[in-house]
């Protein structure tokens, strides 16, 4: 009887896990189907934004009257995109400066290009002397010392 009883377990265990892995592939499918659905709204809704940012702008280009002004309401929006660095630019600039140079250090100036200082022409190196000191021996060489010892 313990027997039966075994395998009847046994087989309803193998049903639940079969059931399981039927549902979490059916799971998988939704979800990936959700986020492809979701991701399509996200590009129409991006696309309609630009549309309406460029009727915008058409708009407001056909409505400018004398003296490059566009309409009142636009006008603060338009002064704030080009007005140029923010606050929190402007206070660190005050505060640190401006950075100094950026990736100019490289290039030749009149003083650099006219500097022979560092020319040698016995030979293509800047220290002026060549070393002269003992140079290392081979491996070979080496291991036979060590074997001598």
């Amino acid at each position: 009887m313990a027997k039966v009883k075994d395998r009847l377990i046994f087989e309803s265990k193998k049903m639940e896990a079969f059931e399981q892995r039927k549902s979490n592939r059916e799971q998988k499918l939704r979800a990936k189907e959700k986020h492809a659905h979701r991701l399509v709204e996200k590009a129409k809704a991006k696309r309609q934004h630009l549309r309406d940012v460029e009727e915008w702008a058409n708009d407001a280009k056909s409505n400018r009257v004398g003296g490059g002004k566009v309409r009142d309401d636009d006008d603060d929006y338009l002064a704030r995109i080009g007005a140029g660095p923010n606050k929190k630019r402007l206070a660190a600039n005050r505060k640190y400066g401006h950075g100094g140079k950026r990736g100019r250090f490289k290039q030749n100036d009149r003083k650099s290009m006219n500097d022979m200082s560092a020319y040698n022409p016995k030979g293509n190196f800047a220290g002026g002397k060549k070393s002269t000191g003992t140079k290392r021996k081979g491996k070979r060489a080496r291991d036979a010392a060590k074997v001598k010892r």
